[in-house]
């Protein structure tokens, strides 16, 4: 072993990298190769989901006109998830050779099929809706899709924390909740942006518990994650999404308790919680990406499990 003299010491091959953990200060684990399209994606695929599930709730209900605009989100979403998502694979028949393995324990695998039944259903609705025809076959498209929503919602969520990228693998279990969260406010606040004045209330009452589901739901992530894996979201980019995310969720629910009174300000509540969406997925990914170019997030991590590991054989 070959060693170089500093000081009034010696350093080694093993310690010259002392400060760059890893393998020679490079990153562990691959960092995600995804383009900003997929953060896009998970936004607009979860806001289309529970839009098609207010949607179908509120034709239950005879509400037809909120109906409506739930519906053109859900169908603005699905439009923008599919281009994203084929845009980032590259070539548009990729995405039809994942259609032909059907693996149940792959959260990918079962994504591409709940989001081509969503999708399917939610097209034939709005054409039904758009033409005239055949509007009862139309109806149960429209409930098809609904069922489909809340999965739509959050599954993207699972899929993250399905890798291991540290950021998300390690916030597994809260992180379909705070997705959830974010699909509903941000579906009320579609409802609150383009819905009909004085028939919005049911997107209001989505937007209110979905706003506050976020601020609770990322508490707990946080808390799932700890303090170390934490910092990823309080680093760079993900810190300044994250930040925003928060404000706009924050003014926006502030704003949507004057929704029903002065209805410009429902307008105006809806954008900054479809903003604060954005912001938050966006906030997610960019912490993942952080953690996984730096080796010391997975480093201590490891390290964490292993003094859990002994101090449990210790005690026993």
């Amino acid at each position: 072993m070959t060693s170089t003299a500093h000081g009034n010491g010696q350093i080694n091959a093993q310690t010259l990298h002392e400060d760059r953990p890893g393998y020679y200060g490079r990153p562990i684990v691959k960092p995600p190769e995804w383009t900003d399209l997929i953060p896009t994606y998970f936004f607009t695929g979860g806001m289309a989901g529970t839009c098609a599930a207010l949607g179908f709730a509120e034709r239950i209900a005879k509400n037809d006109a909120l109906a409506r605009t739930m519906l053109f989100g859900a169908a603005a979403g699905t439009a923008i998830s599919a281009y994203c998502l084929i845009a980032d694979l590259k070539r548009p028949e990729r995405f039809v050779n994942m259609l032909r393995v059907f693996k149940p324990t792959s959260p990918m695998s079962m994504g591409v099929y709940i989001f081509s039944a969503f999708g399917g259903s939610v097209t034939l609705a709005l054409a039904s809706e758009l033409t005239g025809v055949l509007r009862p076959i139309g109806r149960i498209f429209e409930g098809i899709a609904a069922l489909f929503g809340p999965a739509m919602s959050c599954y993207t969520a699972v899929l993250i924390g399905d890798t291991v990228v540290p950021a998300w693998h390690y916030g597994r279990e809260s992180m379909p909740a705070l997705f959830a969260a974010t699909s509903a406010s941000t579906a009320g606040g579609w409802g609150l942006l383009f819905g009909p004045s004085g028939r919005s209330n049911s997107a209001q009452r989505l937007a209110l518990i979905g706003g506050a589901g976020v601020m609770l739901a990322l508490e707990k992530l946080h808390q799932e994650l700890g303090p170390r894996q934490k910092e990823a979201y309080q680093t760079r980019q993900a810190k300044m999404f994250g930040d925003t995310a928060k404000m706009l969720n924050m003014a926006g629910l502030a704003t949507s308790l004057f929704a029903r009174k002065v209805p410009v300000m429902g307008r105006i509540a809806g954008a900054m919680l479809l903003a604060a969406g954005v912001c938050e997925r966006f906030g997610v990914f960019r912490a993942g990406c952080i953690s996984a170019e730096d080796p010391s997030y997975i480093i201590d991590a490891q390290r964490e499990r292993i003094a859990r590991e002994g101090n449990r054989a210790s005690s026993n």
